[in-house]
């Protein structure tokens, strides 16, 4: 069962997925919200807008995203490739864990299907929330909320 909510009925510490595009100064400009249950993995999901192998960063929603060497990379079918299998175009799906401190930091990376069409996504816990403004903090992205945004509650 779902429910229409209002920004104001957000809250700090609440697990939210926001799905949008990448806005104007690494903000990211959402069209949906919705409440999720609690956990602390985090997760971008979005176009490689480009790679760099050498340094293992990924450019994607306009943030350079560092890359452990080690990281685990699985392609559609969920099979394991490496790292440099990677390119620019490709959507995908990282997982791992955010703190203000360290920032995301990148656990499994997940090539996904692109449809013909890209919705990207971010979803984390809620650290901050300005309402006059009408923007959130979620997984180190300033998340911005306007009339055209639907909120839902789970």
């Amino acid at each position: 069962m779902e429910k229409v909510i209002g920004f104001n009925d957000l809250e700090v510490g609440k697990r939210v997925k926001a799905k949008g595009k990448p806005g104007e100064s690494g903000t990211f400009l959402a069209l949906e919200i919705a409440t999720k249950t609690p956990s602390d993995q985090a997760e971008i999901e979005g176009l490689i807008q480009s790679i760099n192998h050498q340094q293992n960063t990924l450019h994607i929603l306009n943030r350079e995203i560092a890359v452990p060497n080690s990281i685990e990379v699985k392609d559609v079918n969920s099979n394991s490739v490496g790292f440099k299998n990677l390119k620019a175009g490709n959507m995908v799906k990282l997982k791992g864990k955010y703190s203000e401190a360290k920032g995301f930091v990148v656990e499994k990376i997940k090539i996904k299907e692109t449809m013909g069409f890209t919705i990207e996504e971010l979803q984390g816990n809620i650290d901050k929330i300005d309402r006059e403004k009408k923007t959130l903090q979620v997984v180190g992205f300033t998340v911005v909320v306007n009339e055209k945004t639907t909120i839902e509650w789970f």
